[in-house]
């Protein structure tokens, strides 16, 4: 009988899903992309590139879902900037990663677009199942590309219980709309990690506190961080600001590798 063998299974492309408070780093990972993997595109709904602005990064910004699609004149859809990564031409082009920066913005736009499809009607319903639906196959589709795929978020803090219940418990998921999908969002990557920045005052010096950026890789104290990593080479708390660092510890095995 014929079958295929689980040695075989690549994690030299990794689908990564990032997700963190602002100021952590987020956009910054698509240097770290470039610097170890070479040619990459940011599908961008953010206004903050300033922070990679010195890097010579191809970007295409998204301003709706679905709607006006004219990258010659600046204007681009998200749909439509799908299509563009399904021709041939970007195929040919060499790109090794692909980043989408932000989920966050993604949602808002995807909301804007079933609202303004659905207006005037009462089913509530088709609204957030439309939603559901295209967000989770937007998501698969670029997942299942043969490149790098780091996708960004901020995060959603979300407490439940309370004093009359037993004790309360914070989870921090993706920040996207609808507490379902941001429940489903994290089991279709590969990897999940969830950003951590600590401030703390510098005693020599408390006009420069010390900042210090973790990656949460597992499950920890709410956060929701998973890894592909079949050598348990990383920890569940790792004190890093480079994410392709920790990809890399993944591909080699070698969980000292600091470059």
């Amino acid at each position: 009988m014929f079958t295929f063998k689980t040695s075989a299974v690549s994690v030299s492309r990794q689908k990564t899903l990032l997700y963190a408070m602002p100021g952590w780093g987020k956009t910054t990972q698509c240097r770290n992309y470039q610097e170890r993997y070479g040619k990459g595109l940011i599908i961008s709904g953010e206004s903050g590139l300033s922070a990679i602005a010195d890097c010579d990064i191809d970007y295409l910004p998204f301003t709706s879902y679905n709607g006006e699609h004219d990258p010659e004149a600046g204007v681009c859809s998200f749909v439509g900037i799908l299509q563009m990564i399904d021709s041939p031409e970007f195929t040919a082009a060499g790109y090794q990663w692909i980043a989408l920066d932000s989920l966050t913005e993604l949602s808002d736009r995807l909301i804007e677009h079933l609202e303004h499809k659905y207006e005037g009607e009462k089913n509530r319903f088709a609204v957030w199942g439309d939603y559901a639906r295209f967000m989770l196959a937007a998501l698969k589709w670029l997942r299942d590309k043969p490149y790098h795929i780091l996708v960004t978020a901020l995060v959603e803090e979300d407490t439940e219980g309370d004093d009359l219940n037993g004790p309360t418990v914070t989870n921090y998921w993706p920040l996207v709309k609808g507490n379902r999908v941001s429940r489903q969002i994290p089991g279709i990557f590969d990897n999940v990690f969830a950003g951590l920045r600590l401030v703390t005052e510098n005693p020599e010096n408390k006009a420069t506190p010390t900042i210090r950026r973790f990656v949460i890789t597992d499950e920890v104290r709410g956060y929701h961080g998973k890894t592909r990593d079949p050598k348990r080479t990383l920890k569940a708390v790792e004190e890093c600001d480079d994410i392709t660092l920790l990809l890399e510890r993944i591909r080699t095995g070698n969980k000292d590798a600091t470059v």
